[in-house]
């Protein structure tokens, strides 16, 4: 799962920059793909990617530390497209440092360097 996430995350700071130029069509592009890369691959890739991380095999996959990371940075995301879609990209382009955080903070979790390091 490892270069599924690594390939999303890519595409997630790509689509960054062009909210950063005022451009939303990358972003919309981004969310809207099922392609591997997108962030309909991410949501899958990172949720097992969030969950290879237990230390038994009876822990609640919520329980995780990681998963609670990863639905954290899900959550901003799905915060970043709403603004996104009712404000448009400089609005959205405003909220991506939350993100990045959020998203930081899970990579941390799942042993992966920070996103713009990868």
């Amino acid at each position: 799962y490892n270069e599924r996430v690594k390939e999303s995350i890519r595409g997630l700071l790509s689509a960054e920059k062009s909210l950063a130029a005022g451009n939303s069509q990358d972003a919309k592009a981004f969310f809207a793909s099922e392609d591997a890369g997108s962030w309909k691959d991410l949501t899958t890739a990172g949720y097992l990617l969030s969950n290879a991380f237990r230390r038994n095999s009876t822990a609640a996959p919520d329980s995780l530390p990681s998963v609670k990371k990863y639905k954290a940075f899900a959550a901003e995301v799905e915060n970043l497209q709403k603004l996104l879609k009712k404000k448009g990209a400089e609005a959205a382009s405003a909220e991506f440092p939350k993100v990045e955080a959020a998203l930081d903070a899970w990579l941390s979790e799942v042993e992966l360097p920070p996103a713009r390091e990868l």
